[in-house]
């Protein structure tokens, strides 16, 4: 699935594709030549000295700018220009889709490994990769999925200690989880509150005491690894805004500019409204819109219980409630032009943890509630997921049945025939109702028999849960 769909990005992503195409093409951080030019126009810029930049957390751009440069060298060598459709989606899926994708397949290791079930961690793994906002936002170039991925992987490479004390010896190992979280921190600022619990795992994990043995070889690695994209960013800041803690957002050249000016960097203190539009209300709420995440709440409970794995719920739990409580105190709360709260998408692949921690009694309502749930995001995928913002703003208390993004938007831009851009159409001429469902129905069949069909033993490293 992850790569098989493209969206065009419109502003927000144009923002971060325009860093990219100004540093590959004229060797500058400005973005003039792009931001009112057809097919990367963007009204999320920052304006200072007369020019604009984006205004973007830029490790979405730096990445890409490591693939479209030789991408770039060689449409030179040979004459050979692609179109830039072409070009945002092979971006998207080099950037996005392959990271996420090659995240997900790590959710399905750890959850085999905590639960000990094959059934389970599919199970979780459809739920969360599928089933969330994780899978539309796969085909975007934004920044929250990538995030997303970085920090999933980096957890999963922490646990991993957990297992084999002897990684712990490994510093281009350790050097790998601080680089990871360094560049999640350089994708999306937000992540910080997730970096934060994940940092504090770390060194619990490899505790000791105090010497500098022990700080050489297991704190200066991932330190110094982190350093390199906060470096990065603050050279970036520095030529581009003058101060190296100046960021884009405090320079805005748009309307936005009010809103951000808020608290710090637009957000002020929680909002128990909010938090309900986030989680139940039909508009938006991640759990109206992936009721599968309701099990991941029960989860918690067992995910609790097992001693074994306390640590890890505690990490998740923290993780989960810091952003719904940032995301609630947010001036944009909804996310802008989005059919969900994106915003939240960097810590929904850790909801599988406490999903694959529930009972096997359980199992066939987790089955019904993935079902609904990728069904649900489906229709974002294969239609539209960057529904207008001006029901949000229009109303500032949302009447309950009012409005939902995917059945009020996306799912009427299915019903005009306004479809993704899909390989599927692009390649097979597979047009209209055929693409999602003759694409889900192989990806689905596809992994089940694989999974069913594998010899691999399942790993003995940790007990089964009953």
């Amino acid at each position: 699935m992850y790569g098989y769909y493209y969206q065009e990005p419109q502003a927000n992503g144009n923002s971060r594709l325009d860093l990219t195409f100004a540093i590959v093409q004229q060797g500058r951080l400005t973005i003039d030549s792009y931001y009112d030019a057809t097919g990367t126009i963007t009204i999320d810029r920052a304006f200072v000295n007369g020019h604009y930049y984006s205004d973007k957390a830029i490790g979405t751009s730096i990445l890409a700018v490591i693939f479209y440069a030789p991408l770039y060298m060689l449409m030179k060598l040979t004459g050979h220009q692609l179109s830039l459709l072409h070009i945002k989606y092979i971006l998207t899926v080099l950037v996005v889709a392959i990271p996420s994708a090659f995240a997900g397949s790590l959710v399905y290791v750890l959850c085999e490994t905590l639960s000990g079930s094959r059934l389970r961690a599919y199970l979780a793994t459809l739920a969360v990769a599928l089933g969330t906002m994780a899978l539309p936002f796969s085909a975007i170039f934004f920044g929250h999925q990538l995030a997303a991925a970085l920090l999933f992987i980096a957890f999963f490479l922490m646990f991993n200690l957990k297992l084999k004390p002897d990684l712990r010896q490994k510093p281009a190992y350790l050097f790998l989880i601080g680089l990871l979280l360094g560049a999640a921190f350089l994708t999306e600022y937000t992540t910080a509150v997730i970096i934060i619990p994940l940092g504090i795992y770390y060194f619990y994990l490899l505790r000791e005491k105090l010497s500098w043995r022990w700080f050489r070889s297991t704190i200066l690695p991932p330190a110094l690894s982190a350093a390199i994209p906060i470096a990065i960013l603050m050279i970036y800041n520095t030529v581009a805004f003058g101060n190296p803690f100046t960021i884009g957002y405090e320079r805005l050249g748009n309307q936005y500019q009010a809103g951000m000016s808020q608290g710090f960097m637009g957000i002020s203190w929680p909002r128990l409204e909010v938090l309900f539009y986030l989680t139940f209300h039909p508009a938006h709420g991640i759990f109206w819109q992936s009721p599968v995440l309701l099990m991941a709440v029960v989860g918690f409970f067992f995910l609790w219980r097992d001693k074994r794995f306390r640590l890890e719920g505690i990490i998740v739990l923290i993780a989960f409630l810091s952003m719904l409580l940032i995301n609630s105190g947010y001036f944009m709360w909804w996310g802008g032009w989005s059919f969900g709260p994106r915003h939240l998408i960097p810590m929904l692949l850790f909801l599988a943890i406490p999903l694959v921690m529930v009972p096997r009694r359980l199992v066939p309502l987790v089955i019904i509630l993935t079902v609904i749930s990728i069904g649900q995001m489906l229709i974002p995928l294969a239609g539209s997921m960057l529904a207008p913002d001006t029901y949000f703003i229009q109303n500032a208390h949302l009447p309950f049945f009012g409005y939902t993004s995917i059945y009020s938007y996306s799912w009427q831009q299915l019903l005009d025939g306004n479809f993704a851009y899909t390989l599927g159409g692009a390649w097979l001429r597979l047009t209209g109702w055929m693409n999602p469902f003759l694409n889900i129905l192989a990806i689905l069949a596809v992994t089940a028999i694989l999974v069913i069909t594998e010899k691999r033993p399942l790993k003995n490293d940790l007990p089964q849960v009953s």
